[in-house]
Parts: structure tokens; sequence; C-alpha cells
């Protein structure tokens, strides 16, 4: 997994030049753009939902390295404008694992609020709720675990994908426990799920055997 050097900061340029950073308008524009890369994941996710090798066949329509997932040079800027600032900053918005992480969790609300709109009378209130603050917790340690591959620790980012890692496997098991009434309720929603958690845990996999890569021995 790439890391971001020294100089990499959220500044107007990658090369710590000193360009003046960029104003709360440039950002706001920055980040309707990675949620523009968000959606574009997610509607390829969409296309391919039903093919095992999913995960991948959407990373490669973004443009991506399916090997090490890593960032590229920029983002996909169809919907920029004129007044755009002329230098794009790195920061982890544009990390495949951010993106997906962030896709993926969108999914799982969106499916989540589906199923219970189907399957809420045989679901008692506990349950929505741990199912809800797995989701959270899976897509949070996530980010962190960025964060700290482009900070330059995988000893924290192997550490936070763990924690990730427990958290979907919660997740996994409070889906497969629900009652059988509920699940046949909302048969295609649960089966949607599943599907969105499992590929979040390969997700982490793939992660967490590149911060051993660069961090042998943990």
């Amino acid at each position: 997994m790439n890391t971001m050097r020294d100089g990499d900061q959220p500044q107007g340029d990658q090369d710590g030049s000193g360009n003046a950073p960029w104003n709360e308008s440039d950002w706001s524009g920055y980040l309707r753009r990675n949620d523009l890369e968000v959606g574009r994941f997610l509607s390829y996710y969409h296309e391919v939902r039903k093919l095992p090798d999913r995960l991948d066949l959407s990373a490669r329509r973004m443009g991506w390295e399916i090997a090490d997932w890593a960032p590229p040079e920029g983002l996909v800027e169809d919907a920029a404008e004129d007044s755009d600032p002329p230098e794009l900053p790195y920061c982890i918005h544009q990390h495949p694992v951010y993106v997906v992480s962030r896709a993926l969790g969108m999914e799982l609300t969106s499916t989540f609020r589906a199923f219970c709109e189907k399957a809420s009378h045989a679901m008692t209130p506990v349950q929505a709720a741990d199912l809800v603050h797995a989701f959270w917790e899976s897509q949070h340690e996530m980010i962190m675990a960025v964060n700290a591959t482009d900070t330059g620790d995988p000893a924290l980012a192997l550490v936070h994908m763990k924690r990730a890692l427990g958290a979907i496997n919660h997740a996994m098991g409070l889906v497969a426990g629900l009652a059988s009434e509920a699940r046949m309720s909302a048969a295609e929603e649960a089966e949607s799920l599943e599907a969105a958690l499992f590929d979040l845990r390969e997700v982490c996999l793939r992660v967490m055997a590149d911060c051993r890569w660069e961090n042998p021995g943990r």
C-alpha cells in the first residue's frame, strides 16, 4: 500500500513548494467531486453485484491497481469546474480503500433501511441498533487504517484493520442470527447485506496482507 511522503499534505501542491493552501470553497468543491467518485464506484458495484469478482471488476473500472489498491495519480474529474485550483492536493479521500469503505458503508445503510421496512416486525430495536453500530464501527476503523498507511505507520494500520475485521465479523454474525421470519421477509436485502459485508472483509484482508508485507513479523 503506497504511503504519503512527508511533504504530501493537503496544501495546494504535492511537492511541498509552499503554495497557498486551498480555501473553504476549494475544499467544498473537492469533496463534492469525491462524493461523485464514491457514487461512481457504487454504480459500478451495482452493475456487477451478482458476479463473484465484483470488487475487482469495480476497481478496474475505477482505474485502480488491483494488486495493492494503490491510490491513482488523481481523482477523475469529469465534474471539474473551470474555476478549480490548478494543483490537486493529495489526501486520504483519494485512496481506493477510503472510497470503497464509504461506498460499501452507504450500501449497508441503504440496504438495511430497506430490510427494516420489510422485516421490522420480526426484529427487535436492539438488534437493529447493534447492526447499525457494527456497520459504523467497521467503516470508522477502515478509514483510520487508511490514514495510518498514508502517514507511514503500517503497524497502526494493521491494528485498525484487525478491529475493522472484528466489527465486520460481528455484523455478519448479527445478520446470520436474525430470525428466519425477518430474513424471509427481506431475502434480497439480507443477501445484499451479506455480500457487502463479505466485500468489506475482503478489502480488510488485502490491506492487512499489504501491511504485514511492509512490516514483517507482525
